[in-house]
C-alpha cells in the first residue's frame, strides 16, 4: 500500500532499527493512506455514500479498536484493520493520534482554501505530527522531547506534501492550499487561475503567488529547524536516541524537495518540479542512509 500510493514514504519505513516498528509503521502508514491519499477507495461504505460516511466508518473502527470489543463484520476482514489490531494491542498505541489523523481529514472535506497559514500548519500537525508520534511509540520511545521533534518534523513533512500535491489536488477536488491570509498579504488575485496552465502568462501575478509560496516553504524550513536543536540532547538519550532519529529521517526527504521548489523559484506550476530524475531520488535515499548512521535529520 505504502509502496504504491505513497513512494516518497517508502524508504524511510526500511530505516528503522527493529522489524517491530518497521511493521508497525507500515501498518499506521496504510492507515493515514487509505484516509487520505486513497480517500473513499476501501471505506466498507453504501454506494455513492459522501465522504463523511468514509471517515465515519473509519472513526466507528478504530472506537471499536480501542474499547476492547471484537471488530465488527467489515472491519474484522478489513486488511488494514486486522493489522491494527496486532499492532495496537502490542505496542499499546494511543488512540488520540488516529483520532487526530481523522480530525485532519474531517476538517478538510468542505475547504476550499485555508483561511491563515496557521490553519495549514496546524493540519500538517493533525495529519503528519500524529503519524510520526505513532510510530515512535511502536519503538516504546518515551522521551517527551522526541515527540516535540516528531511533531516538528511532521509539520515540515505535511507543508511538504501540501506543496508538492497543490497542483493535483487543486485539479480534482478545488481544494487551494495557498492560505487567503497570504492571497491578501501579497494581492494574488484568482489564485486558482494563477494555478492552472491558463495563468502562466500574468508574470505579475505568478510572482506574487510565488511570494505567497515562499512564506510556506520558510515555515516548513523553520519547523525543521527547530526539530534539529533539539537533535543534540536526543542523541544522547541512551534508550531513545536512536529510534527517534530514525523516525526523524522524512525530513530530509521534505527538504529535498524544499530545497527543488526554491531552485524553481516557489512556482508550483512549473512542471520541471514534478520531473525528478533517478540520481536525486538516489542522492535523497544515501543522504537518509548516511544521516542514520551519523545520528541526523
Amino acid at each position: 500500500m505504502v509502496k504504491s500510493y505513497d513512494p516518497a514514504g517508502y524508504l524511510p519505513g526500511r530505516l528503522l532499527p527493529t522489524q517491530d516498528m518497521q511493521d508497525a509503521y507500515y501498518v499506521v502508514r496504510s492507515f493515514w493512506v487509505e484516509t487520505g491519499l486513497r480517500f473513499g477507495t476501501t471505506a466498507k461504505v453504501k454506494p455513492n455514500a459522501p465522504p463523511s460516511e468514509h471517515l465515519k466508518w473509519w472513526q466507528e473502527g478504530i472506537n471499536q479498536l480501542f474499547s476492547g470489543q471484537e471488530l465488527g463484520e467489515g472491519w474484522s476482514t478489513h486488511p488494514t484493520f486486522k493489522l491494527l489490531k496486532e499492532i495496537t494491542t502490542k505496542h499499546q498505541l494511543s488512540k488520540c493520534h488516529f483520532d487526530d489523523i481523522l480530525k485532519g481529514r474531517e476538517n478538510d472535506l468542505d475547504l476550499k482554501q485555508y483561511p491563515t497559514l496557521k490553519s495549514l500548519v496546524d493540519h500538517a500537525g493533525l495529519s503528519c505530527g500524529s503519524l510520526s508520534q505513532l510510530v515512535l511509540e511502536s519503538g516504546d520511545v518515551t522521551n517527551p522531547m522526541s515527540y516535540q521533534a516528531a511533531g516538528l518534523v511532521g509539520i515540515c513533512h505535511g507543508l511538504t506534501n501540501a506543496l508538492r500535491l497543490s497542483i493535483p489536488v487543486m485539479s480534482t477536488t478545488g481544494k487551494l492550499i495557498v492560505p487567503e491570509e497570504l492571497c491578501l498579504k501579497y494581492g494574488v488575485k484568482s489564485p486558482r487561475y494563477l494555478m492552472s496552465s491558463l495563468g502562466m502568462g500574468d508574470q505579475e501575478c505568478r510572482k506574487a503567488l510565488q511570494s505567497a509560496v515562499k512564506d510556506i516553504v520558510q515555515e516548513a524550513r523553520a519547523n525543521l529547524a527547530n526539530a534539529r536543536i533539539l537533535r543534540s540532547e536526543l542523541i544522547q538519550d541512551k534508550k531513545d536516541g536512536a529510534n527517534t532519529v530514525a523516525v526523524l529521517l522524512p525530513g530530509l526527504s521534505s527538504e529535498t524537495f524544499l530545497n527543488r521548489l526554491e531552485r524553481f523559484g516557489f512556482d508550483l506550476t512549473n512542471r520541471d518540479l514534478r520531473h525528478v530524475g533517478l540520481v536525486e531520488h538516489a542522492v535523497c535515499a544515501s543522504r537518509m542512509v548516511s544521516a542514520l548512521f551519523q545520528k541526523k535529520y
